[in-house]
């Protein structure tokens, strides 16, 4: 059935019940993007929420004129900007494809329907929640107590496939380090 990575992701190991599968069949929308297609603008209130079937993106934010990347989502993943989607306000950042990608959409008014006419639906939103911040957490605790050299070993440990989608100046960015400094890491680490 079409959709399934996406209802496994939701339900984890209990399987979602067919009248919920059937609806979200109705209402998600699959979308296809070019790479490096921007899919949220600052000020721009996020109306979607995304799960990527095929392809990468990045959240990230301009300083200095430059990206500067904050998160990265790859296949198989939920992508939205969690302030701006369920609180809709403006977001403060950017999502930009790294290559092209299908994306399957839900709009916020769905995802309030889904959860008016399916309370089980609470659940599985607040799964993902936690996910996101276990996942927040992690990354600020890598900055508080890793090496730059640590933070990418562990980045390439937890996602090898960014470093085939990603270019070398964004994960530098998003390493909080530089171009030069990363290329010496990934030069000591090839060696170990």
């Amino acid at each position: 059935m079409e959709n399934e990575e996406l209802f496994k992701l939701l339900a984890g190991k209990y399987p979602l019940r067919s009248e919920l599968k059937e609806k979200l069949n109705e209402m998600i929308k699959r979308e296809y993007y070019p790479k490096s297609q921007i899919i949220l603008k600052p000020n721009q209130i996020s109306n979607r929420a995304w799960f990527i079937e095929k392809g990468a993106a990045m959240g990230l934010i301009f300083r200095e004129e430059k990206k500067v990347p904050f998160w990265f989502w790859n296949e198989g993943e939920l992508m939205v900007s969690f302030n701006s989607f369920f609180n809709q306000v403006p977001s403060d950042t950017y999502i930009e494809l790294l290559e092209p990608s299908v994306l399957i959409s839900i709009s916020y008014e769905q995802v309030m329907e889904l959860i008016k006419n399916f309370p089980e639906s609470n659940d599985y939103i607040r799964k993902i929640m936690h996910e996101y911040q276990r996942m927040s957490e992690k990354r600020i605790l890598e900055f508080a107590a890793y090496s730059p050299e640590e933070h990418y070993l562990h980045l390439m440990k937890d996602c090898p496939a960014l470093f085939r989608k990603a270019s070398v100046e964004s994960i530098a960015a998003y390493l909080g380090i530089s171009r030069k400094t990363l290329n010496r890491i990934r030069n000591r680490t090839r060696r170990m």
